[in-house]
């Protein structure tokens, strides 16, 4: 029971309703209760647990009639005239009766499990067999429309489709049974169309998202400035997923209890009215301050791509980095923090991007610049995060103020989209400015960017 309905849950996850750990647990203790023998009951039990509004129900009725319904036996012509109402007459009857008994003197001869099945008819158990044989043949890790004949072959291989050919290689060279060879054989096609049906459902159950979530997973890794314009609206939606993962993780009290670390002092006056009974603890806690956050990005050529995604990433986290002041430049560097108060995200950064990108770089200028406008802002509270691949057309690069924004600063961090094998390579003068970094990462993907604020984040203080 735990492994069908563990199995059912994260068809549900998996299709983007939102099941929790708890309701996991409520979910499993009412299938103990009400068992698996009644579908309806079931599906009203566990539609309150797991499922939390309208839409949800609906989607949730939709994925339990998918998940658990069975295949029904057809049932056979002869089986049809048997049930109706005209019945057999006994001269019929006679006719009939020594066939079924040579079917099954026939069928009681067969020595593979999968023929004993068939012949059977248990549908029930054949359905069970599936189910098992499925799970170890991997079907509800089916990633591409493609796998599904590899998966069906594994399944009927694993039923033993091979004992049952070879059994029906033998029976076929005697002539006396060829009407039950010809039964088997229909029953086979049968049991395979019955695993293709079923290996379908494990695939719109389970698969039908995982080539989204394998290209979404590939854009993670790929180099943001190589996105198009094709790729751009899914970016933007994973660059804000990305965000909002790590806002949540890192929006804790600004007062956070130190576990272990008892405040003695305030203990005793807390329980002075207990003639010395400790009822009440305190505990030392630490005042989190999130850091001021100065972002200065180079705009100019395939630079200006990761800057566009760098500001998003930081504009969502506005959370937990409520103090981020930004600055573009490619030559004349200039404070566009005032864009984003007076537009939406994507629009200030479409417009910040269309009228400083792409022109010639002289860091050099721009530091001159930020010296003016913002070092007199700086103290030992503030981050500074420069996106750049320090490339200066051969100029001075005034490497002497990212000095004074090192001693000034809490932390620097330079992130290069250029791989370390491009540093300091042609006009690059990277060497210049690491002395005066705390960090310096390479950093051309929506991973990296993840990583490196994730981590900003965690030391903060």
């Amino acid at each position: 029971m735990q492994k069908v309905l563990g199995d059912f849950i994260h068809a549900l996850r998996h299709d983007g309703l939102p099941v929790s750990p708890s309701e996991t647990l409520d979910a499993l203790n009412a299938a103990r209760l009400i068992g698996l023998k009644d579908p309806i009951l079931l599906k009203s039990a566990l539609g309150k647990t797991l499922a939390k509004s309208l839409p949800h129900q609906a989607q949730f009725s939709m994925l339990f009639d998918q998940f658990f319904a069975l295949q029904k036996p057809q049932a056979a012509p002869h089986e049809q005239n048997e049930d109706a109402d005209s019945p057999l007459t006994p001269a019929a009857d006679s006719v009939m009766q020594p066939q079924v008994d040579s079917n099954a003197a026939d069928a009681s001869a067969l020595q593979s499990p999968l023929a004993q099945q068939l012949m059977s008819d248990d549908q029930i158990a054949l359905q069970m067999a599936i189910s098992g044989a499925a799970s170890e043949a991997g079907a509800s890790q089916m990633q591409i429309f493609t796998q599904k004949p590899m998966v069906t072959m594994r399944i009927m291989q694993s039923l033993g489709d091979s004992q049952l050919n070879k059994e029906l290689m033998e029976l076929a060279k005697d002539d006396h049974n060829l009407e039950l060879v010809t039964q088997l054989r229909n029953k086979q096609d049968a049991l395979r169309q019955q695993v293709r049906d079923f290996v379908e459902q494990q695939y719109l159950l389970f698969s039908k998202e995982k080539g989204t979530q394998l290209r979404e997973d590939a854009l993670q890794k790929i180099k943001l400035s190589n996105i198009d314009h094709s790729q751009y609206q899914l970016m933007l939606r994973l660059v804000k997923k990305a965000a909002k993962q790590l806002a949540s993780l890192h929006s804790r009290r600004r007062k956070v209890s130190k576990r272990g670390l008892l405040d003695v002092r305030k203990t005793i006056a807390a329980n002075a009215a207990y003639d010395g009974f400790l009822f009440h603890t305190k505990w030392k806690s630490t005042r989190v301050e999130r850091p001021k956050v100065m972002v200065l990005c180079d705009v100019s050529g395939s630079v200006s791509r990761t800057a566009r995604f760098l500001l998003l990433f930081l504009y969502s986290l506005q959370d937990v980095l409520p103090k981020v002041r930004s600055f573009v430049f490619a030559s004349e560097l200039a404070e566009v923090t005032d864009d984003f108060a007076k537009q939406d995200l994507e629009s200030a950064i479409t417009g910040i991007m269309n009228s400083r990108a792409n022109m010639p770089t002289d860091y050099g200028r721009a530091l001159q610049d930020f010296q003016e406008l913002a070092m007199e802002d700086i103290d030992n509270k503030t981050t500074i995060i420069m996106l750049g691949d320090a490339r200066n057309n051969n100029g001075d690069g005034k490497s002497q103020v990212w000095q004074q924004v090192y001693q000034r600063s809490q932390r620097v961090l330079w992130l290069n989209p250029e791989g370390r094998f491009s540093w300091d390579s042609g006009d690059s003068i990277m060497s210049e400015y690491s002395p005066y970094c705390s960090r310096v990462e390479h950093c051309s993907s929506l991973r990296d960017l993840t990583r490196i604020l994730g981590s900003l984040l965690k030391h903060s203080k």
